[in-house]
Parts: C-alpha cells; sequence; structure tokens
C-alpha cells in the first residue's frame, strides 16, 4: 500500500516539474515573439468646436459613441473613422 502511494507522489513531482518547465518555455517563446501592433492613428478628429465637452461617451463591441449635447457621434474604434454623426435639435 505504502510503495503504491509512494509511487503516485514520485509521478505527480515528476510531472509538476515538467509542467513548471513548460511554463518557463511558455514565457520565454512569448517574450521573444512579440505581436507588433499597426499603427494606427491615435487621434481621430471630429470637427467640433475646440472647448466641446463629451457630456456621454459609450463603447459597445467595436463602436463608440459620443453625446456632447449638440452632437452624436460614432467611431468604429478598429479603422478609427466616424461612422455617424448627428446634429441634435435644441428645443
Amino acid at each position: 500500500m505504502n510503495k503504491g502511494l509512494l509511487r503516485v507522489v514520485y509521478i505527480m513531482g515528476i510531472v509538476l516539474v515538467l509542467l513548471f518547465f513548460a511554463l518557463v518555455a511558455g514565457i520565454i517563446y512569448k517574450s521573444r515573439n512579440k505581436v507588433v501592433a499597426a499603427d494606427l492613428p491615435s487621434v481621430v478628429d471630429l470637427g467640433l468646436p475646440s472647448g466641446t465637452l463629451a457630456k456621454e461617451a459609450v463603447l459597445t463591441g467595436d463602436r463608440l459613441t459620443i453625446n456632447t449635447g449638440s452632437d452624436v457621434i460614432i467611431i468604429e474604434m478598429s479603422s478609427r473613422k466616424v461612422l455617424l454623426r448627428l446634429k441634435v435639435a435644441n428645443p
């Protein structure tokens, strides 16, 4: 009985050491093979007058909706393009 348990403990120890080596190898692989993101413009020109404040910004999936009170603008984040611009009429 004790020999069987001792054998299982040895096997678990060997598996634990092998998994540790695999983890270290994975970290080294990831650090050497970094994915470089495409250079996208970090600024999107919304054509708003200076000093305009965003009252609300909602991110849904890949689209950002910005509400300034007088404008509603929808931007696709992956391509950084303005999809829709709505002027809100003030009553």
